[in-house]
């Protein structure tokens, strides 16, 4: 049976959900993570009651040079610890090594990791957890999860990210058309009328799925893959629990959205 992971949006929050039937939380790591409403310090991890629950590390954001140094004394403070780490930059990984902590890594890249040749890639390199993409099918995932002997983690409830920019576009934007800022939320609507939300943060730009990813309907069928992700991010409190009690009772509900779940794509080259 898959376990369940959660986000949470603060430590009052995080608090509430580390009391359920929860396997673990994912902590974003502040300046070293992107699309998250929550940031933790690691030096803040320490003081923290987790109730006996695990701990999933995320450091997802593309590191520049002036990153090294943190990700580095970051590393070194998780080398003793039982955490897992999820990353994005391959300078991860190689810090990782040098620490000879690889067996910790998970590699979480939100629309690369989409085969079973790229996930063998990351295996070969000592790399035993994959989060993999929301691009693909159940069934793509599933032959996936078949064919390697990694943990395997997919999002099971939230929003997925489609888009990411380190640039702050909503902000150059306005400032182009002359606009003040505006607090709260903003959207973008495609040509046939789909609202996406936009989340413009302290390192860039990210564009969501117009509503929450939710397979609660589909427990059943992934029960073989490792870590099922409920992802608190762009939504209220109250309404997360809610749905974080339902996938743990594995209630079915009406009218939820798939994203590319039971959707296949297929593309043709042309003859010329």
């Amino acid at each position: 049976m898959s376990k369940l992971i959660v986000t949470a949006n603060s430590y009052e929050h995080m608090d509430l959900l580390l009391d359920k039937d929860i396997y673990g939380i994912m902590l974003y790591i502040d300046r070293l993570s992107v699309n998250s409403s929550f940031y933790v310090n690691i030096e803040d991890i320490e003081k923290i009651d987790f109730k006996g629950k695990k701990i999933f590390v995320v450091m997802n954001k593309i590191m520049h040079n002036n990153d090294l140094d943190m990700v580095r004394e970051v590393l070194s403070k998780l080398k003793d610890k039982e955490y897992k780490i999820l990353f994005y930059d391959m300078g991860v990984y190689n810090i990782a090594k040098e620490l000879n902590i690889v067996n910790k890594l998970v590699i979480y890249q939100d629309h690369l990791n989409a085969s079973i040749a790229s996930n063998k890639f990351y295996y070969d390199l000592g790399i035993k957890g994959s989060y993999i993409t929301s691009d693909i099918t159940g069934e793509e995932l599933l032959e996936i999860n078949k064919s390697l002997d990694m943990d395997i983690y997919f999002l099971g409830y939230g929003f997925a990210p489609i888009f990411y920019s380190r640039r702050y576009l909503v902000k150059n934007y306005l400032k182009f058309i002359n606009k003040e800022e505006l607090d709260g939320s903003y959207t973008i609507t495609s040509d046939t009328g789909v609202v996406y939300p936009i989340d413009e943060e302290k390192y860039g730009t990210a564009i969501y799925s117009p509503r929450p990813i939710n397979l609660i309907n589909y427990l059943d069928y992934l029960d073989s893959i490792s870590y099922i992700v409920m992802n608190s991010n762009l939504i209220d409190d109250d309404e997360f629990n809610l749905m974080v009690d339902k996938f743990i009772n594995r209630d079915k509900i009406d009218s939820t959205y798939l994203g590319f779940f039971n959707v296949k794509t297929i593309y043709k080259v042309k003859n010329n």
